[in-house]
């Protein structure tokens, strides 16, 4: 992958990034402004997930129509900025959800194809590193937004708010000019079918599904509820934005790392590894009180959700490139389901059951995601490249073969 192409391909996933997870914190208190319940503002977040969900799913099928994944990049880039322009003028909670549910829409298509792209560019034995790189964008965006957006919704307002981010949006379209989508042309030759299930994605990749799905629930119940429970303990929106931003600081260099060492030392312990450390924040988060109680909790939390990177190049690694677009939308599109479920749940769960009754069932969600990702099977090799050493429990790290 050329260097070009990782740079667009990194601003083109920074900007929603930074916009959508600077604004999750803030939104269930805007949306509190504007006349909601906690259990509303929950409801609400998760029609937004489902549109960011209902993006994610639909990018492949919509750019195989378009014919070009940098078309569908740009339009989505371009058609966001007068989006997020319009959410600073809502006028009630449902206004606010509805015009926000449409810009995350075009946001889970944009992210979606940018991943399927830096999938099909990178090399198997560098998807670690690619994916590591466009991962620290979650964490980068909600540090950079987490820190600038909860004080200029204070000083400022919320109208201004989204009039500046409208403006920073408009980086994405640019950038995603940049792209090239011939790149990947080499890496959509045949793949060799298997003799019972073809091109499928394998019991391996759904087992992996369905554990990202639990792990990111349990993150989403944390998310949730700790702006919900922070705002029921007297905190400000600075202090609940800050919180988000703050516990991003240690795990900033995490997905450059874990996805370099999972090149060399295989995905699936890393992945375990995030799995009980969202186990541990979850725990922590119940018994919570004081602003460092939920820095600490909030950064076990994000380190699981950090993890992704390795989950993305695992599926790549799984999954046979005729069906790499459709897998790793299906694998993004876990994280706005989870979040659908995982907000609603936690702003009802929050109202009616309290910290601990909510908190303390969610830490067994990653540890049944833990159990599920050691059943699926080994990763599958691409053609040209060279069968690991008998013996290897490595995923992932085949060497090229020569050329």
């Amino acid at each position: 992958m050329s260097r070009r192409q990782l740079a667009a391909l990194f601003v083109c996933s920074l900007v929603p990034w930074t916009i959508g997870n600077g604004l999750t914190p803030l939104l269930p208190v805007y949306a509190t402004t504007l006349g909601a319940s906690s259990a509303e503002a929950g409801c609400q977040l998760a029609l937004m997930y489902g549109a960011l969900a209902a993006g994610m799913l639909a990018a492949d099928w919509v750019s195989q129509r378009l014919r070009g994944r940098k078309v569908l990049i740009f339009a989505a880039g371009a058609l966001g900025t007068p989006t997020m322009w319009l959410m600073g003028y809502a006028q009630d909670s449902w206004q606010l959800a509805a015009v926000s549910a449409v810009w995350c829409l075009w946001a889970g298509m944009g992210v979606a194809q940018a991943n399927v792209l830096a999938g099909l560019s990178a090399a198997q034995g560098q998807r670690g590193k690619v994916f590591g790189l466009l991962s620290m964008n979650p964490a980068l965006g909600a540090l950079c937004g987490g820190l600038a957006m909860g004080t200029m919704a204070a000083r400022c307002g919320y109208a201004a708010l989204f009039r500046c981010l409208s403006l920073f949006g408009l980086l994405w379209p640019v950038a995603a000019c940049f792209l090239q989508d011939g790149e990947v042309e080499r890496s959509l030759r045949p793949y060799p079918k298997g003799p019972r299930n073809g091109v499928g994605m394998g019991r391996g990749f759904h087992a992996l599904l369905l554990a990202s799905f639990l792990a990111t629930l349990a993150a989403y119940l944390f998310i949730g509820g700790r702006s919900l429970i922070m705002l029921r303990l007297g905190f400000h929106a600075t202090s609940i934005s800050s919180t988000s931003a703050l516990s991003e600081v240690p795990v900033l260099p995490l997905p450059m790392l874990l996805g370099w060492l999972s090149d060399r030392f295989g995905r699936k312990r890393f992945l375990l590894l995030g799995y009980l450390a969202a186990s541990a924040g979850l725990l922590a988060m119940a018994a919570s009180a004081h602003i460092w109680h939920f820095w600490i909790s909030s950064v076990l939390v994000t380190t699981s959700l950090v993890t992704g990177t390795v989950g993305s190049a695992l599926a790549a690694d799984l999954v046979p490139r005729e069906a790499l677009g459709k897998g790793l939308s299906l694998l993004d599109a876990t994280t706005p389901v989870a979040g659908i479920l995982g907000h609603a749940a936690s702003g009802c769960a929050v109202q009616y059951l309290g910290s601990i009754r909510t908190f303390v069932p969610a830490a067994l969600l990653p540890l049944m995601a833990a159990g599920l990702l050691l059943t699926s099977g080994p990763a599958r090799l691409e053609p040209g490249v060279a069968k690991p050493p008998a013996g290897s429990t490595a995923v992932g790290n085949a060497l090229p073969a020569a050329a």
